[in-house]
């Protein structure tokens, strides 16, 4: 009989315990909506992580649109809203209640970046104008490493930019926060893994000194190890270690700089590029955007690997070969992974004379945060 009592007990106990699970109500989801912004709270970034944490524990998730707005639905409560791309990041604690209203938010934690300069890009200007700036001081949130009269090879001169003239003294004149501001250049740097492991992302701008590419396997550990590298036109050179001497994601053109168009409407590849440029700044027509920043001699990528590289832009270019002149379709600009890190490489770069954003700058800002978010 006890036995049975005890039966009929543990019976009643699951039923009503089942029934009152049951009858536990959902948490009532309440939808908050945002923006995110690059670092001069101005620009929008898309495809960013949004994710709602409550003691470590992961209670939501999206990601912004190509506006940089984004929706996400949560019970009640308090939260650790992080958002991030890439490499960059912002963190704030909310509360979120019936008539929380969240407000735009910019990013704010920055990776450790390194600019080398050059004689014809000026990438510095971008990351300035995005934001990487004390808004006290008015000091650039990065390095400044000279990259073109270094201390143990003379750099060697070379012709004028195709549209611009010489840059680094003009970016510097033009805002004078932008000179070097470390005490080492880049042979301190290439040379020495362990500086050059202190940096998140290192650019190398077009026309810095190419007198140091025989230590360029280091950039390869670089990359292997977590760092993000961007290079473009003839910082080239310093890809051979990369790419293995144009075996793996890239073939650079033989002969070498035989680039001469100095302008191509190119085609965008990428939907999300396009869009952030139209929505946001009106800039592309039918997925076409002129490119207009190349030298009258520049590095023409001859051929990619579509399973290990992503291409951004492809255009009609005019380049010399040993047989002759051509004109043909040629890919532009290109992300890959290699190893922990990844590799952006561009045979066009910013501009270096005009103030503001042009349509290149435009470009180099989305990939500037796109680079740092491969995966």
């Amino acid at each position: 009989m006890k036995l049975f009592l005890l039966s009929c007990l543990s019976v009643f106990l699951f039923f009503s315990c089942s029934e009152e699970d049951e009858l536990q109500p959902e948490p009532h989801q309440i939808n908050i909506s945002g923006k995110l912004l690059a670092p001069n709270n101005l620009d929008p970034i898309s495809n960013a992580k949004v994710e709602a944490y409550t003691n470590a524990t992961l209670k939501g998730n999206t990601v912004t649109n190509n506006k940089g707005e984004f929706n996400i639905s949560l019970p009640e409560g308090a939260y650790k809203l992080v958002l991030s791309k890439g490499l960059f990041s912002t963190e704030h604690e909310i509360a979120v209640t019936t008539d929380t209203t969240l407000d735009s938010y910019k990013l704010d934690i920055l990776p450790k970046i390194g600019v080398v300069t050059g004689n014809y890009d000026n990438i510095e200007n971008v990351l300035y104008d995005i934001g990487l700036v004390n808004p006290i001081t008015g000091a650039p949130l990065f390095d400044i490493i000279e990259g073109v009269n270094t201390n143990r090879v003379p750099y060697q001169t070379t012709p004028k930019h195709g549209n611009h003239s010489l840059s680094q003294n003009k970016n510097a004149a033009q805002n004078p926060q932008l000179n070097t501001n470390v005490s080492f250049d880049f042979s301190d740097l290439i040379t020495d893994p362990a500086l050059l492991g202190t940096y998140d992302i290192l650019f190398l701008n077009c026309g810095l000194n190419d007198g140091f590419v025989s230590s360029d396997s280091n950039l390869l550990n670089y990359v292997n190890n977590g760092g993000f590298l961007y290079a473009t036109d003839w910082a080239s050179g310093y890809l051979n270690s990369i790419t293995n001497a144009g075996a793996d994601y890239l073939t650079f053109l033989d002969p070498e700089r035989s680039g001469i168009s100095l302008t191509t409407n190119a085609t965008i590849l990428n939907g999300d590029l396009n869009a952030w440029l139209l929505l946001n700044f009106g800039m592309t027509i039918d997925d076409n955007i002129e490119i207009n920043a190349f030298l009258n001699s520049w590095q023409v990528v001859d051929s990619y690997d579509p399973n290990t590289c992503v291409s951004w832009l492809n255009g009609p270019v005019t380049y010399t070969t040993n047989s002759g002149v051509v004109t043909a379709n040629k890919d532009l600009a290109f992300t890959f992974l290699v190893g922990s890190g990844a590799v952006f490489y561009a045979s066009f770069h910013t501009e270096n004379t005009d103030q503001g954003f042009s349509d290149v700058d435009r470009i180099m800002e989305y990939l500037v945060f796109e680079m740092s978010d491969v995966e």
